[in-house]
């Protein structure tokens, strides 16, 4: 694993911070807006122990700048990390920065040409707690950055931050849930005891998003699965996500929670073929339209008369599926959960309204707000965590009047063929 990386400690700290709240974290809209960042590295997170975690890094090295313009004349890039430890669920403590540190990792020539750059970090994490580690990387050569946030819950033994999910390819741990047919992995769990895990296969139907119109609450996955195994838990074990669906992680079947892969067939996070082009618009259709479009024999066909009739013309409907497609590859890589991102209540909103303008993360959830400068108002949208033994994050819309009104809006603004903006 070591051979694909050369990492530099070049000064870092672990420090604990005196109880003042960490506001920074609360209100960054940067976080789910891709092009005002200019680093983009992933982060996923181990429970290694009850007093530590160990963070793993993917750092993509086309985004660093390489020189030999330093003290040394070594031809390098620099990208330092600095990682602030904010509590969640102690109410002496919450949202106080319990632990932060800094740390730079060099990246000599070698580096330049690969296509990613892995390192880990161990951060201390007592059992228990529940926090939200806040992770900004800089290129020390060009200046740009990159923000990002992870949920953290140590609050159970058996929950998905408890695995490790290696991938045959790389020797590393993945960064994302789901994976394509044929792509091979080992999974490990902290307990070096625990010899056996149980896997769950769900056959995931393409269910839509429930009608936000309605008051219902986002579905959630609770179906019989459709077969089980049991497979001995070593390094040695490989195994791929042959058919599309869900698979269902445990080492004890006494405990709800677990680890969730997935395999949502197709070009995932991508949307490319007729039906996934298609579905995404359950939110600008009515259902009796939606169920048009489905009865259509060319999909691809009933898809490109939507938009050109949204649009009224070839031009103007080319830009609003370059924006909205755009914005359901995005929602797929931020949001999904139990589900795809595009189908979560974060990723409906996300689509219809673009990135928020400001974020709110607290232990209960996320709070979006959207500046209408037209009515000199902020809207909010309120996103609060709720229990679900398949995902270790995840976050429903409360619905209120206002926020509804303002879904209805940008609903008939994308059907009269304009980009929804509560700025014009």
């Amino acid at each position: 694993m070591t051979g694909w990386l050369l990492v530099a400690f070049m000064g870092g700290c672990a420090t604990t911070e005196p109880a003042s709240k960490a506001d920074s974290p609360g209100y960054l809209a940067s976080v789910y807006n891709p092009s005002q960042l200019s680093l983009h590295p992933d982060f996923t997170i181990y429970h290694e122990t009850n007093n530590f975690s160990v963070l793993y890094i993917r750092a993509y090295p086309a985004e660093m700048k390489f020189t030999e313009t330093n003290e040394d004349a070594e031809y390098r890039a620099l990208l330092a990390l600095n990682y602030q430890l904010i509590q969640l669920d102690d109410p002496s403590t919450n949202g106080v920065v319990v632990d932060s540190a800094s740390v730079v990792y060099k990246l000599l020539v070698q580096d330049e040409h690969r296509p990613a750059f892995f390192a880990s970090l161990t951060i201390p994490m007592r059992e228990g707690g529940r926090y939200l580690l806040r992770l900004q990387t800089r290129d020390l050569n060009r200046g740009s950055i990159g923000l990002e946030y992870l949920y953290v819950d140590k609050t159970n033994r058996y929950g998905a931050q408890n695995f490790k999910v290696v991938s045959r390819f790389s020797g590393y741990p993945k960064f994302m849930r789901f994976f394509m047919p044929g792509e091979e992995f080992n999974v490990r769990y902290r307990d070096p005891s625990v010899d056996s895990i149980y896997v769950e296969y769900f056959r995931l139907e393409s269910e839509l998003p429930r009608p936000p119109i309605t008051a219902s609450a986002d579905y959630t996955l609770n179906y019989t699965p459709d077969t089980s195994f049991v497979f001995p838990l070593r390094d040695t074990v490989e195994y791929n996500l042959l058919n599309q669906g869900m698979y269902f992680v445990r080492v004890d079947k006494a405990q709800e929670k677990g680890l969730s892969l997935f395999n949502f067939g197709g070009s995932f996070p991508e949307v490319k073929s007729p039906v996934e082009l298609m579905e995404p618009l359950f939110y600008l259709t009515t259902l009796a339209e939606y169920r048009d479009l489905r009865k259509q024999p060319n999909r691809k066909l009933s898809v490109d008369n939507f938009w050109l009739k949204m649009g009224n013309n070839v031009e103007k409907s080319r830009e609003l599926i370059r924006i909205y497609y755009n914005r359901v590859v995005y929602s797929n890589l931020y949001f999904t959960s139990n589900k795809e991102g595009w189908k979560t209540d974060q990723g409906m909103i996300f689509i219809l309204f673009g990135p928020p303008s400001r974020i709110q993360m607290t232990g209960s959830g996320e709070r979006w707000y959207y500046f209408a400068r037209r009515k000199s108002k902020v809207v909010e949208f309120r996103f609060d965590r709720q229990p679900d033994a398949f995902a270790n994050q995840h976050l429903v819309w409360t619905k209120t009047i206002e926020s509804q009104m303002y879904w209805n809006e940008a609903v008939r603004s994308w059907r009269n063929g304009k980009v929804y903006s509560m700025g014009s």
